[in-house]
């Protein structure tokens, strides 16, 4: 996950307009973890058939990203300069490996997310 971390935090310090890179990575990688949460909710919700009023899903979303925004936090953003210098050195085959890895954890989070949406939750 740290890695995760810092390779969304690398491609979003190439942004010129972007000031915030650090909060910025930490909000993707919070929104992708979230769509995790948000599947494997979906699986349980269809074994166990809970029925939640929608301003209720909201409000219990809002609060898992806040609880899960704080640990993140914590960890992430505080050492988000011990984290860049562990990985800096990386060579070009292990940066192109990582890349391959993070395109396929987000693409499989928001493909899983809206699949299950889409087929388990009627």
């Amino acid at each position: 996950m740290r890695y995760f971390y810092y390779r969304i935090y690398q491609q979003l310090m190439k942004v010129k307009t972007n000031n915030t890179p650090a909060i910025n990575a930490l909000g993707i990688f919070g929104i992708l973890q979230m769509l995790n949460i948000g599947s494997i909710f979906g699986i349980i919700n269809y074994f166990f058939k809970i029925s939640l009023p929608r301003n209720q899903v909201v409000v219990c979303g809002i609060i898992f990203f806040v609880i899960l925004f704080i640990p993140n936090f914590l960890y992430f953003f505080r050492r988000k300069d011990e984290i860049y210098k562990q990985y800096e050195n990386e060579t070009k085959e292990e940066r192109q490996r990582g890349t391959i890895y993070l395109l396929l954890y987000i693409l499989l989070s928001v493909v899983v997310f809206f699949a299950i949406g889409e087929t388990l939750i009627k």
